[in-house]
Parts: C-alpha cells; sequence; structure tokens
C-alpha cells in the first residue's frame, strides 16, 4: 500500500509499547452477523472491507453459513453460495477491488471467486467442475488454492485470461504425479506460499516463486510437518509447524499430541514463534500456552495468529512484532466483554480481524489501529522485518 502507511503502521505499532500497551490501543468494531448468532472475518483488505463467513437466522437450511462481505458503507452482506451447492460458502480474502474468493459447499468443497456482483465458480485442473478451494486473491488478480488434476489434489493458481480463469498447476517438491500441495497465499509480486510433499515424502510448507519450488523444512530436525499460511511481498512466509516434542513430554503425561509451534522464514531461516504465557518449567500453570499458529504476515512484518494451551482448544489472539507474542486482548478496552481466540488477517495499515467470543457467541471483529498524529519517535529495533498472507 506504499511506504507511508506501512510505516504509519509500525509506528502505531510501536506506539503501543511507548505507552505501555494502553487496553484501548486498538478501537474493535463489532462486525455482526447476516441473522444468526456466529460469524468469523478472515481476512481485511487496504478498505478495511472485510470477508469471512456467518450465520443466517434459524429456519434457513442446514449449515446456514454463508459468506460475507463488512465495509464501513453499512452492515454485513451476504453473498450466497454457488448454484447447486448446500448452504454453506466461507470466503478466504479479498483484495483491495473487493474480489472475494473461496469455497462453496461443505460436502464436496467448490472454488468460487466473487467480482463485479457474481458469484463464480472456478474449473479446476483437470474436468469440468469447479472442485477445490480458493485461498487467496492478490491485487493484480491472481487467485491461489487447490484443486484436483484428476487423480489428486495440487496447489493451484488461476489467471484470468479475458475469456476466464485458467488453472495451472504449480507443482510440488517432490516434483512426482502423485505428491499433493496446497497454495495458501499469494502476495503483490506474485510470490505464493503453502505447502506440498517433500522428498522426504512429508508435506510440508513451500514457497513458489517464478520458476522455483523450494522447501522450507520444519522447526526440529527439519524433517516435520509444516505449512505456510502466509507470504509477503519480501518473501518472508509465516505459518506453522511440528517441533517434533509431544505434550506428554512437556506435561509428564502419556499425551502424543504434537506440540506445533508457528514460525516466521526469511534468508533460509525459519524462527520459532513463541505462544503468549509460554509454558516453561518455571512457568507450568494450567494456563500456560504451549502451541503457536501464524496466520497471516503483513508487509512490515508484523505476524497475526494465535496461541493455545492445548492444540483445538481455547485460544488467545496473538500478534509478534520482531518474534516477540502480544497478546492483543491486552490492547483494546477490557470492559468491552470479548475475549478475542484468533486473529486471522492483517493488512498493511496493521488494522486486524478475526474472530472472538462475546455474549457467549463467537463473533466476528475488526481491530482498527488509529493513525499517529506525531511520527518523531525512534521505531523499536527489530521492528521492520522485510516482510503478507492472503
Amino acid at each position: 500500500m506504499g511506504e507511508r502507511r506501512i510505516l504509519v503502521a509500525a509506528i502505531g505499532v510501536a506506539l503501543f509499547f511507548a505507552v505501555g500497551a494502553r487496553a484501548s490501543a486498538y478501537v474493535l468494531v463489532d462486525l455482526g452477523t447476516l441473522g444468526g448468532t456466529s460469524s468469523f472475518a478472515l481476512d481485511v483488505n487496504n478498505s478495511r472491507q472485510v470477508t469471512g463467513n456467518a450465520q443466517l437466522p434459524v429456519g434457513q437450511p442446514s449449515p446456514r453459513l454463508n459468506t460475507f462481505v463488512f465495509s464501513d458503507s453499512g452492515p454485513m452482506a451476504g453473498l450466497g453460495v454457488l448454484a447447486g451447492s448446500n448452504n454453506f460458502s466461507r470466503g478466504y480474502a479479498i483484495n483491495d477491488a473487493g474480489v472475494v474468493v473461496g469455497e462453496s459447499d461443505n460436502n464436496s468443497s467448490r472454488a468460487f471467486v466473487y467480482r463485479n456482483g457474481l458469484l463464480s465458480g472456478l474449473t479446476r485442473l483437470a474436468g469440468d467442475n469447479d472442485r477445490g478451494v480458493a485461498h487467496d486473491v492478490n491485487n493484480a488478480g491472481v487467485i491461489v488454492g487447490i484443486s484436483s488434476n484428476g487423480t489428486v489434489s495440487r496447489p493451484t493458481r488461476w489467471v484470468d485470461s479475458g475469456a476466464g480463469y485458467i488453472a495451472s498447476d504449480l507443482g510440488t517438491v517432490a516434483g512426482t504425479a502423485t505428491a499433493t500441495g496446497r497454495a495458501w497465499s499469494v502476495s503483490q509480486n506474485g510470490v505464493v506460499a503453502g505447502v506440498s510433499t517433500s522428498i522426504l515424502g512429508t508435506s510440508q510448507a513451500t514457497i513458489w516463486s517464478g520458476s522455483s519450488i523450494t522447501g522450507l523444512g520444519s522447526l526440529g530436525d527439519g524433517t516435520r510437518f509444516s505449512q505456510a499460511f502466509a507470504v509477503n511481498s519480501g518473501g518472508v512466509a509465516a505459518g506453522s509447524s511440528s517441533t517434533g516434542q509431544t505434550v506428554g513430554q512437556l506435561l509428564g503425561t502419556t499425551s502424543t499430541t504434537a506440540i506445533t509451534r508457528g514460525f516466521a522464514f526469511s534468508s533460509g531461516v525459519m524462527v520459532e514463534l513463541a505462544p503468549v504465557n509460554l509454558f516453561t518449567a518455571t512457568n507450568n500453570g494450567p494456563t500456560a500456552n504451549l502451541h503457536s499458529v501464524a496466520n497471516d504476515i503483513s508487509e512490515s512484518g508484523i505476524i497475526v495468529g494465535n496461541s493455545q494451551r492445548i492444540s483445538g482448544s481455547a485460544a488467545l489472539a496473538t500478534m509478534w512484532i520482531g518474534g516477540e507474542p502480544v497478546n492483543l486482548n491486552t490492547l483494546i478496552d477490557p470492559g468491552l466483554g470479548w475475549v478475542l481466540t484468533s486473529a486471522e488477517g492483517i493488512n498493511d495499515a496493521g488494522d486486524i480481524v478475526g474472530f472472538g467470543t462475546f455474549g457467549g457467541s463467537t463473533r466476528a471483529y475488526l481491530l482498527v489501529i488509529p493513525e499517529p498524529s506525531g511520527l518523531g519517535m525512534l521505531i523499536p529495533a527489530g521492528l521492520l522485518l522485510a516482510g503478507r498472507r492472503r
């Protein structure tokens, strides 16, 4: 969005720490629902348009979750579903032109693109149907996700030819016909991030840049499962990886649940992103967290995601600046009654979307970062990484 907005976002976050991370550092916007009780925000563009999905009123056919777009001009608007789908759709990403991509039908996922007021299916790699999922779209209109080539599911890129979108196979690190993968993110300059089968036969985080396919390995010994959910124009990727440890090893129990941690990958190095309130030998109470996941990264390198005690349990929305975790709940007014459980997307200005609990329901939120009135301050060292998801 330009160097000035990136600088403003970085300085704005620096201000949070300069004033001691005041509880009201962010303004929280409740995005509402489509008439039901729950909603989930997954991405935000630079005009603060948000997409995700939300519940329809009781009485609608199950499962009642539809893609929405929220903007300052009015309340949440539902986009419906593709013709022939069941009553489910989910918007994964929205670009600055308001183009939304996602999936329709949760029995057999169908990739869609919404533009110019129309919801259309994206034809898969092979065959005449739109089976697949579209996960991201950049401002050039390039879409990435997953679809079938008739045999296996492959990481897919869709490009508008003028007469419609053409699907192409991104390939995999393993390079074999039976290897699988998924593209989660595309940067503004066309770098793609996701997951594919490695030469070890393990699904691992992958970067596609130009004609090159690069496996990122994993945390721990480098052989574990990992996937990249986001990448920015500087090629900095963020995602989640197994560490090689188990919950049982840390807690002294028989649990074999793998420990997963968020990561940032840059210049060939994968760095672990610890959860807030990290479990250690000396901080081992019942609320100490074992897991983290990084969902998105801004152009300035700010990463958002969540921290959890046990994977799948109650979580805390988390932001990482220079690798240090911050509980986003400490940056909102505690009197609002919200618990932010996951941060899913961040734009160039530092605005964040996700979902949390409010009034006993799961609700979508937008956190707005006010632009500082003065820029006469130093940016903390390490704040600006050369570094976006979705």
